[in-house]
């Protein structure tokens, strides 16, 4: 069912009760105030008919009864009965069998006055108070008025609640339509993006609705999208290029050293040639190989719980062999009171290359000076913070760091491929980290790690 629909529905039934509700109280309370006002006159009818009867054998009598009959109008089937009653034993003696319920009768000794009703005839039970005391009477009429009344009242209301419920009907669903066309313009719009226009986007007006709410949301994605579109034919472009490079010179070289006869120091230079940018090719296929298989969440790896100054060391261990001389300094500070204040639930190798390469841009890109690697921990999170005084990075440059191939403007000097740091950020944020890199350019850079220590080996496993 759509949603329209559905709020359709929900409008409909939810007024359509509130109106029930509405009916049913006023039809209730208007059967209330007929029978109330129904029971004063049948009262005072019962109350001149107490008098009438007290003053048949007083001189003069009949009174009562003639001024009843000239100014009163009798009501419809108005009867009246008199019961004989002794109040000291609480007891009655009907002179005419009425089908009355005893509670009325002893309502009316106990009261002196009671009411009853059987539809729309209603009985009043009166003991006069300046009478003798030993009867009471009891008036009886039909409320023809009343029920005609309260009949026109009721089809009134049943044919005005139906009425209503049908204009609440169609005013749903042109309430559900407004309230969806939103929905239906976003669903709309966005049904025309695709991978040739990402930079079309939403209309998200200025409103701070749900609606404004989801349009934005989807702009954002749509940068996502947008950017990672970009960085990926950046990727296939650069990765091209990188690749063609060394393969040139390979079959440059080749070529020249097959066109003619040459010396044995010349086939040797060339196979040196070619050595070297085949190692180059190796080293950029590899480094290409770790990044997409990072890259790729289905990739398994082997979790476990490790202390993070353990792969630290053994990082520093690996940069030690492989530049000899390096002056690279571990500091552990800010330890909590506890066995497992540095343990984090990642893949070894990965979180080792990652650290790695952290440790090698720094050497690299100071030329060989201090290097300062700091492991601290509060109670809820594990830093790493690898700090430099090299030639920085500018300012401007900073937000392509983690783009595959790129590299800053000022490191075309240094060997590289662009490929070290988009790897070890995608490796730190698998692992639930975030890394933040601050540089200036001839003052150093600060690479900061950090890592919630609540990061489990289960939600490790679902990253990988």
């Amino acid at each position: 069912m759509k949603i329209r629909n559905k709020i359709s529905i929900i409008f409909v039934l939810a007024t359509a009760t509130l109106m029930l509700l509405l009916v049913v109280f006023t039809y209730l309370l208007s059967v209330r105030n007929t029978s109330r006002v129904f029971y004063t006159r049948l009262r005072v009818r019962a109350s001149l008919a107490a008098e009438s009867y007290a003053e048949r054998h007083a001189p003069h009598g009949y009174r009562v009864q003639e001024l009843r009959n000239r100014h009163l109008q009798r009501l419809p089937d108005e009867k009246d009965y008199f019961v004989t009653i002794d109040r000291a034993s609480g007891t009655w003696k009907p002179d005419t069998v009425l089908p009355l319920p005893d509670t009325f009768y002893r309502t009316a000794l106990n009261q002196a006055y009671a009411e009853h009703d059987e539809g729309f005839r209603y009985y009043v039970a009166l003991i006069p108070p300046n009478g003798p005391g030993n009867f009471m009477v009891v008036a009886t009429a039909v409320d023809e008025t009343g029920q005609t009344y309260i009949q026109n009242l009721l089809n009134l209301l049943l044919a005005g609640f139906v009425l209503a419920v049908i204009v609440v009907f169609f005013l749903g669903r042109l309430f559900a339509r407004q309230v969806i066309k939103p929905v239906s313009d976003i669903t709309r719009r966005v049904n025309h993006i695709s991978a040739s226009n990402l930079h079309n986007r939403l209309d998200a007006g200025n409103g701070k609705d749900e609606l404004s709410q989801l349009a934005k949301t989807f702009n954002d994605m749509l940068d996502r999208l947008e950017t990672a579109f970009e960085i990926q034919s950046n990727f296939i472009s650069n990765a091209s290029h990188e690749l063609r490079t060394p393969l040139t010179s390979i079959l440059g070289e080749a070529e020249i050293i097959l066109s003619q006869p040459r010396s044995s120091a010349e086939y040797e230079a060339s196979i040196r040639v070619i050595q070297q940018e085949a190692r180059k090719l190796d080293d950029l296929t590899a480094s290409l190989l770790r990044l997409s298989q990072v890259a790729y969440d289905g990739q398994k790896q082997s979790i476990e719980e490790v202390g993070l100054e353990e792969i630290l060391l053994q990082a520093k261990s690996d940069i030690d062999k492989r530049m000899p001389g390096n002056l690279v300094r571990i500091m552990i500070q800010d330890v909590p009171d506890a066995p497992d204040a540095f343990r984090l639930a990642c893949s070894r190798v990965w979180m080792e290359l990652a650290l790695i390469n952290i440790l090698s841009n720094s050497i690299k890109y100071s030329d060989n000076k201090e290097v300062l690697a700091t492991l601290s921990a509060t109670d809820e999170d594990i830093y790493i913070n690898v700090s430099d005084s090299g030639i920085g990075i500018p300012e401007n440059e900073l937000k392509h760091v983690f783009e595959p191939f790129f590299r800053a403007s000022n490191t075309f000097s240094y060997k590289g491929y662009g490929i070290g740091l988009p790897l070890t950020e995608k490796i730190i944020r698998l692992h639930g980290g975030k890394i933040l890199i601050h540089s200036k350019p001839q003052v150093g850079t600060k690479v900061s790690l950090r890592f919630r220590r609540q990061h489990t080996l289960k939600s490790s496993e679902k990253n990988f």
